[in-house]
């Protein structure tokens, strides 16, 4: 029996947390889960795999579900959903702009 080496496929996940203030009352702690890996030219890519938000209001944190019943009966369905996506997208960039002005801090490139 013999075995050959064939290749490195080195990968890392780094999880980023954001707070996000939507306004002077609520608040948006989002923990980013993303995936980083370098392509064949040394650059470095991300794909975010997932994001949890905790709300807060008036600086206490609420329970997820009152904070959405409460958030639809105030300005409806849709504004909730776009809320939702536009605290994703946004904690998703910082996550991304993070990973990538300081990537080899975090993950120790150099060793």
């Amino acid at each position: 029996m013999n075995a050959v080496h064939l290749n490195d496929q080195i990968t890392f996940n780094i999880n980023v947390e954001v707070a996000i203030h939507v306004d002077p009352m609520i608040r948006a702690e989002a923990l980013v889960y993303t995936y980083v890996y370098k392509d064949e030219n040394d650059v470095y890519h991300i794909d975010t795999m997932d994001c949890d938000v905790n709300w807060f209001l008036n600086g206490k944190q609420t329970k997820p579900d009152g904070f959405r019943e409460l958030y639809i009966k105030l300005y409806g369905e849709s504004d909730y959903k776009k809320l939702v996506h536009d605290v994703h997208t946004m904690a998703g960039n910082v996550a991304e702009g993070r990973i990538h002005t300081s990537a080899k801090d975090i993950i120790k490139d150099e060793l």
